[in-house]
Order: C-alpha cells, then sequence, then structure tokens
C-alpha cells in the first residue's frame, strides 16, 4: 500500500497524528503534515488507515498495490 499527503491541501487539524503519532507530525511552522517514517511497520497499517479516513481535508491518497508486504508514505505539495 502506498499513502501520498497532498500538504497543500492540509488544514492542519491534527488528526492524522491523534491517529498515527509514531508515523505522522506536524510542521512548527504552520502545521501541516509531516511524515515521521516513509516505510512504517504492517503493524502500523490500521493507525495509517484510522488517520486516512479522520483527515477533515482529505489529504491522503492511497493506492492499494499488488506487494502487500510493505507500507509506503510519500508527500506531494501539488494537486494530484
Amino acid at each position: 500500500m502506498k499513502v501520498t499527503a497532498l500538504t497543500n491541501r492540509c488544514i492542519a487539524s491534527g488528526a492524522c497524528v491523534l491517529a498515527a503519532s509514531q508515523v505522522f507530525t506536524q510542521r512548527d511552522s504552520d502545521g501541516v503534515v509531516e511524515l515521521l517514517q516513509e516505510h512504517p511497520s504492517l503493524d502500523q497499517l490500521k493507525k495509517v488507515q484510522q488517520a486516512v479516513a479522520a483527515c477533515p481535508s482529505q489529504v491522503f491518497v492511497v493506492e492499494e498495490e499488488e506487494d502487500l508486504s510493505e507500507l509506503t508514505l510519500t508527500t506531494n505539495d501539488e494537486d494530484m
């Protein structure tokens, strides 16, 4: 699974951090989401999914991949 955070959409609610604080944080300057881990363990998958669902501005894009052995997180400052 690959999760991309579209940071230009982030409204700094912090919902992702509350759901998965070992994976996400917020920039000090403006509160926009930042990744703490680009490849969190699969044990974090449920928390990442909760963070994606909790985001009020829907900044996360989830891509299912054939290889389910890895969870990948990326950021993107451009609209997709």
